[in-house]
Order: C-alpha cells, then structure tokens, then sequence
C-alpha cells in the first residue's frame, strides 16, 4: 500500500509536533503545509525539508495528491476547516479542543459520515504509555468495575496569549483553562472510564486574573473551573483546570474500580490482596516492555495511529462521536457556571 500522503494547516507548537510525527512514521510523507504567517511558513518549510508551501489552505486542499490533513489552528477554526478538509475528500486529524461547542462537532462529524472520510480528534492523552498501559489493565478487569475518577491540569501561574492573543479572547478560543488544558485531563479519564455517556454537569468556571495580562488586551475567559460530571453507569468524574489560581499546579489523574485504583504522574496501581493493601509502581518506575518508558513525543503515537486508520490497519480511537460527547461535557460546565444549576445532558 502507497504511503499517506500528508499536509498541515497550522505551524505553530502543534502544528510542528504533527510534522515531527509523520515524518517519524514509515507509512506516511508530508507534502505540503500552510499558514498565513508568511515568515513562520517559510521557517518551518526550511526546517522540515518542505517543498511546497500554502498560505490560501483551499489551494492545498483542491490537490489530487493530499489524502489527509492535520488541523493545527486556532479553536474557533477547527469546525470550518475540518468541515472544508472533509468536503475536498481529505481524511483529518483535527486538534483539540474539537470544537467551539457541541453543536460544531456534531457538524463535523455528519460531514465526515457523509464523505466517508476519517475524522479523529488529537487527544493525545489517549498515546501516552502510562494511559495504553492502564486501559490494558483496566480491559483486564484488573480495577473491577469503574467508578469514580478524577482529572486535574492546573497552573499556579501559567496564562497562554499565544499569537495575537487568542487564547483569552472567548470569540476565538471559546473558553479558558477549562477548554484549552482541562479538556486533557478530561479526556483522558474518560477514555480510561470507558467512555461511559455523560448525562449531567454541575460546574463553576471563574475568570479572577485579567488584570495580570498585558494592558489593552481583551480577556473575557475562564482562568479556572471545576465540575462533577456523571455517566448514565453511575460512575462520577471530579474535573478541574486552572492556569492561575493561588494554590500549587500540577497534574491530577486518579481512577478507582471495585478491586483496585491508580494514579498517574507518575503510575501507582492501588490493590489489595490477602487482606493486605498494596502500592505497586508498575516495573519499579520503568513501563513495562511493550509501552515504552517515555512519554517525550506521544505525538508519535497519536499520528501513526491516524495514517494506520486510515491505511485500514487500526480502529480509530478518538472518534468524531466522543469528540462530540467531549463538547457536551464542557458545554455543561460553562452553562451550569452560568445558571447555577446542574445541567442535564
């Protein structure tokens, strides 16, 4: 089978990690990117070792010999040019968040059904080793039935501008720390859950330290939230992000079953035996043979995964279905936020 031929719209931070990906990956080539930053366009060309280059993405996408395209822009573009990638018969690979709202994800997810093309969504949670070697586990029935998790990406101090300040602009990003890290850490425990259907929200988002930015720039976004989402399997998630607040930083990812727990960063699997409970740091610290003990690119794995998908080697696991799911969850946060009250998903 002829490789994947690929292209990126998009050459920021990630943007450049998807290239490094798929040139990682034997059955993929990149062929072209695109950007409207003309300087960075022609930086990241020379980097890469990128021939042909696009500012306009609609002159990319009208060429015969681009099967399938990353989406590496900024949030309030995903749905429409995801939707654009799809229409012009190219397979997608769309970062997250995977849209501005539910409402564009079920879009985009009727116009890849309708073209019959691959739409997967980078959660790139899902590739590192300590999540594949955990769902194995939990696959296993090593956890029992699951239950109860909890997901945290928070930052004492740590607010993104990014390029012309979009990240804190709700009309560009579509919401803060909730939407931009916490949809990680989200989206990791969920998928260690099972991806159990999300049926209600109860959420406050908070928006406390605007006056840190840069006179003159607009910040009308959430710096931390938190929520309590539950599944219709009567398992419970704590959800909370923050890019500032006044209490320590760090990643929170635990998850307990019927017959043990874990944690992650780093990996603590929590059982009982005999009457004896036990800690065990799976292969004293290193991940066991098979999953490899860095987690340094899983931008890698994500991007294989994608050109196997569509090669018919892999089932996809990020689907245009839990992208959509995703989006509900947080949907439910902002507007429970706002009403004070749960809300039903």
């Amino acid at each position: 089978m002829k490789k994947v031929r690929t292209a990126v719209i998009g050459l920021g931070w990630p943007g450049k990690e998807h290239l490094k990906g798929y040139q990682a990956c034997p059955h993929a080539e990149v062929v072209a990117v695109c950007d409207l930053d003309e300087p960075l366009l022609a930086h990241v060309s020379t980097e890469f070792g990128i021939k042909r280059t696009f500012i306009d993405y609609h002159k990319m996408l009208a060429c015969d010999d681009i099967d399938a395209v990353s989406v590496c822009v900024p949030n309030h573009a995903h749905a429409a040019l995801t939707i654009d990638s799809l229409a012009a018969g190219k397979h997608v690979l769309c970062e997250k968040p995977p849209a501005m709202n539910a409402a564009e994800a079920v879009t985009m997810a009727g116009m890849a059904t309708r073209g019959q093309r691959t739409l997967m969504y980078a959660m790139v949670m899902r590739f590192y080793p300590e999540t594949r070697y955990l769902r194995d586990l939990i696959d296993a029935g090593e956890l029992g039935d699951i239950y109860l998790a909890k997901a945290g990406y928070t930052r004492r101090r740590g607010i993104p501008l990014g390029r012309n300040n979009w990240f804190v602009d709700k009309e560009r990003s579509g919401g803060g720390a909730l939407i931009d890290i916490g949809v990680h850490a989200l989206d990791c425990m969920w998928y260690l859950m099972g991806t159990p259907k999300p049926v209600s929200v109860s959420g406050s988002a908070f928006s406390k330290f605007a006056h840190t930015v840069p006179a003159g720039v607009k910040y009308d976004v959430d710096d931390a939230a938190m929520a309590l989402i539950k599944f219709a399997n009567g398992a419970t998630l704590f959800l909370e992000a923050s890019w500032a607040w006044n209490l320590p930083g760090g990643p929170t990812k635990m998850i307990a079953g019927t017959r043990g727990g874990a944690s992650m960063d780093p990996l603590k699997i929590y059982t009982e035996k005999n009457g004896i409970v036990l800690d065990t740091v799976p292969g004293g610290g290193n991940m066991p043979e098979g999953y490899g003990n860095n987690p340094g690119n899983p931008f890698f794995g994500e991007t294989a995964h994608f050109v196997n998908v569509i090669r018919g080697e892999a089932q996809l696991l990020a689907t245009p279905e839990h992208g959509i799911q995703l989006m509900q969850m947080l949907d439910g946060v902002y507007a429970s936020s706002s009403t004070g009250k749960e809300v039903r998903l």
